[in-house]
């Protein structure tokens, strides 16, 4: 196992993994959920179809709300991949995430509305280089909900920024994904322990509908 409950124990005690909740307002951040990550037969791909069923619950229960979704995909449109840094001698699968192809395209499996956000990224980071605080800040968002891929990069990226900017950080621990399963399980002892609260799917949808919902949670599971 990645961690004990030994590990948890230890940290408890030292007043690690205290939790953030919910503040005013939320907005639910969908990091790369394109057909580069989700299609298993792509270089940086692999199956998150349980995580795309989660993700949809999660933005059903958004669009009803009228609480703000913004969709993330990493898409570089420099012939040398200069936009993208240094990153892709580490990483040479960046190379398939070329601007114009399908593999940038958010998959269709998932409900990506008109009016959802979609932030053009060339790092980890949902926030590093791109308009996303401005976006938030111009909805009065201080809670951002985390569901995507990969756990142990682009979610824990984007958890760690939301926190130094401010912002609560919630990592939806069924709605994330990864191609290790061993690293997924160590970043959300991490995440949980120092940079968000972890949640199920079940739970925010309860608190979403409860604090900020028109429709009660009955109706929607009943649905």
């Amino acid at each position: 196992m990645v961690h004990v409950k030994g590990d948890e124990a230890f940290f408890k005690e030292r007043g690690f993994g205290k939790l953030l909740g919910f503040g005013k307002k939320p907005g639910l951040i969908v990091v790369d959920m394109i057909k580069g990550f989700t299609d298993s037969s792509m270089p940086m791909g692999s199956d998150l179809t349980p995580q795309i069923k989660k993700v949809n619950e999660l933005l059903n229960i958004m669009h009803r709300t009228d609480l703000p979704v913004f969709f993330t995909t990493i898409s570089y449109d420099d012939d040398t991949f200069a936009d993208s840094g240094i990153w892709y001698q580490k990483m040479e699968g960046l190379k398939t995430l070329r601007a114009g192809t399908d593999a940038v395209n958010v998959d269709p499996r998932l409900d990506f509305r008109y009016g959802d956000g979609l932030i053009v990224k060339k790092y980890a980071s949902a926030f590093f280089g791109t308009d996303l605080i401005a976006r938030l800040n111009a909805q009065n968002v201080d809670t951002v909900i985390i569901v995507g891929c990969t756990t142990c990069g682009c979610v824990r990226a984007t958890a760690v920024d939301a926190l130094q900017y401010g912002y609560r950080p919630i990592v939806v621990e069924d709605a994330v994904g990864d191609r290790s399963l061993a690293s997924h399980e160590q970043s959300l002892f991490d995440m949980r322990q120092k940079y968000a609260d972890v949640l199920k799917t079940e739970e925010v949808i309860t608190s979403v509908s409860s604090k900020y919902g028109k429709d009660s949670l009955t109706a929607l599971i009943n649905e």
